[in-house]
């Protein structure tokens, strides 16, 4: 997937997100510099040295439960936890679909497991 079709799907599917699946999500990591790639790297909260956010074609999502539906998130309504075993949980849910719209999703990666990675 190319840098432009990495802005247009995932502009696509975080609409989808919201409109078809009801999950709130936000992005909280789109690029990453070398330096903070290499920290990342070092405290074993990446695979790589070099990624996909270095090369704006991975985001980082978070899950977002607006309990009180005033759209001003509070640290309380941001979901880190996530079931990979339950296909009802939203992580689940937006990793398959990203999946099926050609990306990589890093629910499936087996170390570091990372949920909240999505690259084109």
């Amino acid at each position: 997937m190319t840098r432009l079709q990495f802005f247009i799907e995932s502009a696509k599917f975080e609409v989808w997100a919201y409109e078809e699946a009801g999950i709130y999500i936000a992005c909280f990591t789109f690029w990453r510099s070398p330096e903070n790639q290499l920290i990342e790297f070092n405290a074993g909260r990446s695979g790589v040295k070099f990624g996909k956010h270095q090369t704006w074609q991975a985001k980082d999502y978070m899950v977002i439960v607006d309990t009180d539906r005033d759209f001003i998130v509070s640290k309380d309504e941001i979901r880190w936890g996530f079931d990979l075993k339950n296909p009802k949980d939203s992580y689940v849910i937006l990793g398959t679909e990203w999946e099926k719209r050609g990306g990589t999703w890093g629910g499936r990666w087996k170390s570091p497991v990372d949920p909240f990675h999505f690259e084109g």
